[in-house]
């Protein structure tokens, strides 16, 4: 089946606001790093977290047929296998919650925004597993004090 590819869609700019009141995850912004360094320090900082990426999408690369003006983005599907081990032990079913996601994408004015998966939201249907989303949340939050310091914009 062939699909046309007519690109008809635009992207629409989230404020900072819209980012930090969303429920299943936690973002901050950087406005002194290009695209690639941001990427690339935050690979790093999962790396020495002991998280594997497991899969990397440039979603702009997958979308561009769809969207106009998409500007730079990456989803980083990421695991722990300690944490993922743990988490399996206690509920089998949560494989559907594995891996975690980290988004880096180019938002306005030049600044980076870097997403975690808020998993003690995400997994939050599953009681065996709060004690481990709440950990794994914060470890996940660590990466974002290594980019750099912050240009916050609210």
């Amino acid at each position: 089946m062939e699909r046309k590819n007519q690109v008809t869609k635009k992207m629409r700019n989230q404020n900072y606001t819209e980012s930090q009141h969303t429920a299943y995850c936690i973002s901050q912004r950087y406005g002194s790093q290009p695209f690639s360094e941001v990427l690339d320090n935050i690979k790093g900082a999962l790396k020495r977290r002991e998280f594997d990426i497991l899969f990397e999408l440039n979603l702009k690369d997958y979308l561009k047929s769809h969207l106009k003006d998409m500007p730079s983005q990456v989803i980083l599907s990421v695991c722990n296998p300690e944490t993922a081990s743990k988490a399996i032990s206690k509920d089998p079913q949560t494989g559907i919650f594995l891996p975690c996601s980290v988004t880096v994408k180019e938002v306005e004015q030049g600044n980076i925004e870097v997403s975690i998966e808020d998993t003690g939201i995400t997994w939050s249907p599953s009681k065996e597993l709060t004690q481990i989303a709440k950990n794994t949340t914060e470890t996940l939050k660590g990466i974002l004090s290594e980019v750099e310091q912050p240009g916050m914009k609210l």
